[in-house]
């Protein structure tokens, strides 16, 4: 493809790779939070491109932290380890990065490499590199990992084991069919203890503490959500999380999905991106990642059981009205959208997400720039560890008695494949 002079339009790093220090000053220049989308999650590319993005701000642009869709309080260990502390990687991202994003190879290596660069950093006045989560416990599933960093961080009290105990509901799926089959007591005595503990940690808590008992009231929020207007508690949550980590980091990358670093509401309801530009303003950017081929995992309920679904692969064909189609013809591009053409987006109403598509009314107002990949790949073995995952016939799981339709917080299908 011949050269374009056009000053929109810049080469895409390779993914793994750092991005052109020039090109990411002018769509950064001086903001002190810049939100990166990717348009699915489970996708190789973005996981590689959002690492590359991470060590060229680091590096060049002076940012100090590193904030995932993923829960607060298992952050904390991930955070511990990229300081120095003991133990392996694989470990660390498995346990400490929820939704299953640590099993990419793309996330270890970028651990990896902000723990190497905090030794490099080890001299009077330089500034060490952070990992933050920034959202609800155990994949939004599970309060036990935020109930116990609540609870090592105040004074003990009779109860706290069993709460320890009653509050640990295990994985993703499994807490969800755990809690579809609690009766309306045992879940009143799990809310009111979280609530009661939270309490507490307002009276002893330092702020590490207040911050993991805000995500456990957002968790009880999103359980009895009823579909009033507004922010769903979760993405009032990461907001807030974002904001209280910018008070304490030079510069910040938050990483996320499309849906949720989007400036632009998403049906009518004001996304993470939206409540942080309101409180931002210039101070933020927002980068989009797309790609227009390559797989597409959708899901399929089975049953009313939590997360029995069937899992299915199939291969994108950019619809001709989404974002994706008009990105396709450039190859693989970083694109500002602030010093493009109107005319190129005068047809696109919406972008891929998942097996469907999230509106857009004007891309200009939803994203800066967009990162885009002519052909996308899975991160390898993420299509299988889903299908064990939601599969029929879940180990001792099945057994679980279903005394109601409700499940574990909002969990969307965007948060999966």
């Amino acid at each position: 493809m011949r050269e374009t002079p056009l000053t929109y339009l810049r080469p895409l790093a390779a993914p793994g790779e750092p991005w052109d220090p020039e090109s990411v000053r002018a769509l950064v220049g001086d903001a002190r939070i810049v939100l990166v989308g990717e348009g699915a999650h489970g996708i190789d590319d973005f996981a590689r491109l959002g690492d590359g993005l991470f060590r060229t701000l680091a590096t060049e642009l002076g940012f100090t932290a590193f904030v995932r869709e993923s829960g607060f309080a298992e952050g904390l260990a991930v955070d511990a380890w990229v300081q120095g502390g003991p133990g392996e990687v694989e470990d660390v991202a498995r346990t400490g990065i929820t939704y299953g994003f640590g099993a990419s190879e793309a996330v270890r290596s970028q651990l990896a490499w902000m723990r190497a660069e905090n030794l490099r950093r080890r001299s009077p006045g330089r500034v060490p590199l952070h990992f933050w989560g920034m959202d609800l416990p155990g994949s939004s599933t599970s309060p036990g990992v935020a109930v116990r960093v609540c609870l090592e961080r105040i004074p003990a009290h009779d109860g706290d084991e069993e709460l320890r105990r009653i509050t640990d509901l295990g994985g993703r799926t499994e807490a969800a069919i755990a809690w579809d089959g609690l009766d309306d007591a045992a879940r009143a005595t799990l809310r009111d203890g979280i609530a009661d503990l939270c309490a507490r940690v307002d009276r002893e808590g330092d702020d590490v503490a207040r911050r993991s008992a805000a995500t456990l009231r957002a968790f009880l929020a999103e359980l009895a959500w009823d579909g009033a207007p507004g922010a769903y508690p979760r993405e009032q949550l990461m907001a807030d999380t974002v904001a209280w980590i910018a008070e304490r980091e030079e510069r910040i990358l938050v990483f996320a999905h499309n849906a949720h670093v989007r400036r632009e509401p998403l049906h009518g309801r004001p996304a993470m991106g939206t409540l942080l530009h309101d409180g931002f303003g210039d101070a933020l950017r927002v980068i989009g990642m797309t790609y227009g081929h390559g797989p597409v995992v959708s899901f399929a309920e089975r049953s009313s059981r939590p997360f029995d679904w069937e899992t299915t692969l199939s291969e994108r064909e950019p619809a001709p009205d989404s974002l994706e189609h008009a990105l396709d013809r450039l190859g693989d591009v970083l694109v500002d959208l602030r010093a493009a053409p109107s005319g190129l987006w005068d047809d696109v109403a919406g972008t891929h997400a998942g097996g469907g598509m999230d509106p857009l009314a004007d891309v200009t107002v939803a994203f800066d720039a967009v990162a885009h990949r002519h052909r996308a790949s899975l991160v390898p073995g993420h299509l299988d560890r889903l299908r064990a995952e939601f599969g029929p016939g879940v180990p001792e799981l099945d057994a679980v008695p279903h005394r109601s339709e409700t499940t574990v917080a909002t969990v969307s299908q965007k948060d999966l494949g």
